[in-house]
This record gives C-alpha cells, structure tokens and sequence, in this order.
C-alpha cells in the first residue's frame, strides 16, 4: 500500500499548471460545489481543504467582462481555475439551464474567452456514464 497524503499537493500544482497565462505565478484555484445538501460535499470540502484552496459555491462568483471573480472580505478576487463539481447543465444559466440556481451566470463565456479554466471541462462527464463503465478497465 502506498500513501496518499500527497494528493491535495500533486491536485494542486496540476490545477495551477493549466492555469490561463494571464494568471502569472500565483494563480487562484477554488473547488466549485453545488453546496451542503450534494451527496459528495464532503469530498468537495476534503479536496479544497487539502489543497489549501476556497471552496465556493456558485454565489461566491461572479462575472465581470468574462473575468470570474470572487467575493471576499477584501473585495473581489480574481478566479483563475475552477476545480467543478457540477454537472454541466447547472454550471452557467445563461448558456445552459436557464432555471440553474447554482451556477454562476456568464461562467461559460469568460471560459471561451480563455479567462479562467475549468477543470472537469464541459463534457467530461459522458465518462462517468454508468453505460460506459463496462468499456473501461
């Protein structure tokens, strides 16, 4: 058996090497959650917490000149990467689920301006398909 204490770390510099070039050296990740009542929250809290990373839900964030930010004590923050963990039908309403109440609205526009990167990019999710599990090993 091998450890897996270094995980949140690996996650993390993963998540920051996709970053968008604008973003410099230190570029913000934070964990997108449906929030408390989401069957895997706690995984969502776990992951933010190992990576030392906010963990937010789509009311935390907005949109401003396809820029996502974050709402802070500070003032806004500026989101560079987005670690999701909604489906993407819920993730922004104004391109997909006009009825979504957790998602943040202009999200899918700054992404195509290649002003933040989601991770778990739309679509990925046709692989965690209950259908498609007996075609992976």
């Amino acid at each position: 058996m091998r450890p897996v204490d270094h995980y949140g770390r690996s996650l993390l510099r993963a998540l920051r090497n996709v970053a968008p070039p604008a973003a410099g050296d230190s570029p913000t990740v934070a964990v997108l959650t449906p929030g408390v009542y989401n069957s895997a929250y706690f995984e969502h809290a776990f992951l933010a917490q190992q990576m030392g990373v906010e963990l937010v839900e789509g009311q935390d964030l907005f949109v401003q000149n396809d820029t996502v930010f974050m709402h802070t004590t500070r003032g806004p923050q500026r989101v560079h990467v987005i670690y999701r963990r909604i489906d993407d039908d819920f993730l922004d309403p104004r391109a997909f689920r006009a009825d979504s109440m957790i998602g943040v609205p202009g999200l899918f526009g700054a992404y195509r301006a290649g002003r933040v990167t989601l991770a778990n990019a739309i679509g990925t999710g046709v692989a965690d398909d209950k259908a498609i599990y007996p075609y992976v090993p």
